[in-house]
């Protein structure tokens, strides 16, 4: 009777030490998209199983566990968790799984917990495997700015409004207008045009993921500046997470930006002539310039006349022969000129000019007088002759 009960116990263990030896399909090999892993999305997560086992692996059942920063997506092709059914003997199979990041992970590695389970096994075989996660960095930006356009000679504030594009906060940002001189082959330093005035830099403090804040710093625009676009370095700097200085530099774009003022005056109204005189009082150019010359009680011999091109504080003239026919005269000044905006632009100054009379226009008497008294007196010699 006691070697029946031995027997039978020591079957017992043996089924018990085999229940606890039983074996499982092995997690050889995990991998995921995109690498790493970035907070606050999600990442395509495949399982590499393998039977390492001479005899099938049945009812095989694998199955992922929601931990931070990790949570299982299921869909209805990648539930969670997932029948894979039967493994063949030293076979293989792959399953598939979508799990979002959260957004709060830190960059470091942290393990996600795979059960795999077979038929008969309620409480199957736990492994860690470790998932990188990564791309949690600030990126700061300057995305946009006022008062694009400047005058020469002008003194002016400029927002740039500063965004956090990345995926974790900037600290101690400060924004910096870098300086940018030109030094010839000779030494010689030359200065931009567009300068910063006062302080270089702000504070702008923290930025967080995706906010904004602007920062403003004052610029000088040279009066000899060219009209035209100019690219400034703005230098963006910042602590990330680990304390670590980042420096980012964009560019941007400011137009120093002018328009022409021509006006006319009479410089000159003579013996049958009239002289106009064009002059630019902007500070822009004005190309193609044509002036047309309309006058009420008075005929112009030249009405068109192309000056060409007006710089600022340049000046011209148009020169006609004009003939009064009586009356009070307004002569109007017609200006069409492309500005420095690429705008045709046309302006009419009325201009009022004194009606002269010219000496031809009536008999010279003392002439006359000349002639007769010439006249008188070459017939008297002639006379005295005869006589003699």
């Amino acid at each position: 009777m006691n070697s029946i009960l031995k027997i039978i116990m020591f079957a017992t263990l043996l089924a018990l030490i085999g229940s606890a030896f039983a074996a499982f399909p092995e997690v050889t090999q995990v991998s995921y998209t995109p690498t790493p892993a970035i907070p606050g999305t999600t990442i395509t997560l495949l399982v590499q199983l393998e039977n390492n086992d001479a005899t099938a692996q049945k009812g095989v059942i694998v199955s992922l566990e929601d931990t931070y920063p990790f949570s299982v997506k299921p869909t209805q092709s990648n539930p969670n968790p997932k029948t894979i059914g039967n493994i063949d003997a030293y076979g293989k199979a792959l399953v598939q799984f979508t799990v979002y990041v959260d957004s709060t992970a830190e960059n470091k590695a942290y393990p996600l917990p795979i059960t795999v389970k077979v038929t008969g096994d309620t409480s199957g075989k736990k492994t860690n495997h470790n998932i990188i996660v990564g791309g949690k960095e600030p990126i700061v930006k300057v995305i946009s700015v006022t008062e694009e356009k400047l005058l020469p000679g002008e003194e002016k504030e400029i927002n740039f409004t500063l965004q956090n594009v990345g995926t974790s906060p900037a600290y101690y940002v400060v924004l910096e207008m870098q300086e940018d001189r030109t030094i010839t082959a000779t030494g010689a330093v030359v200065e931009r045009d567009v300068t910063s005035l006062g302080a270089a830099a702000t504070n702008v403090g923290t930025i967080t993921p995706g906010e904004e804040k602007v920062a403003t710093l004052k610029v000088s625009v040279s009066n000899t500046a060219i009209i035209k676009n100019y690219t400034l370095p703005i230098l963006v700097s910042y602590n990330d997470q680990t304390g670590t200085r980042v420096e980012n530099t964009s560019y941007v774009g400011l137009k120093v930006f002018a328009t022409a003022d021509l006006d006319a005056t009479i410089k000159e109204n003579l013996n049958g002539q009239i002289t106009v005189e064009i002059f630019n009082k902007g500070l822009g150019k004005a190309d193609f310039t044509l002036v047309e010359l309309l006058a009420t009680n008075a005929t112009i011999d030249k009405p068109k006349q192309f000056i060409g091109t007006l710089g600022p504080n340049d000046v011209d003239t148009a020169k006609t022969a004009i003939k009064y026919t009586g009356g009070e005269t307004k002569l109007t000044v017609k200006i069409s000129y492309l500005d420095s905006d690429a705008v045709q632009k046309t302006k009419e100054i009325i201009l009022t000019p004194e009606v002269q009379i010219t000496a031809q226009e009536g008999p010279n008497w003392l002439l006359i007088l000349v002639v007769i008294i010439v006249i008188g007196a070459g017939i008297w010699q002639f006379v005295l002759k005869k006589k003699k």
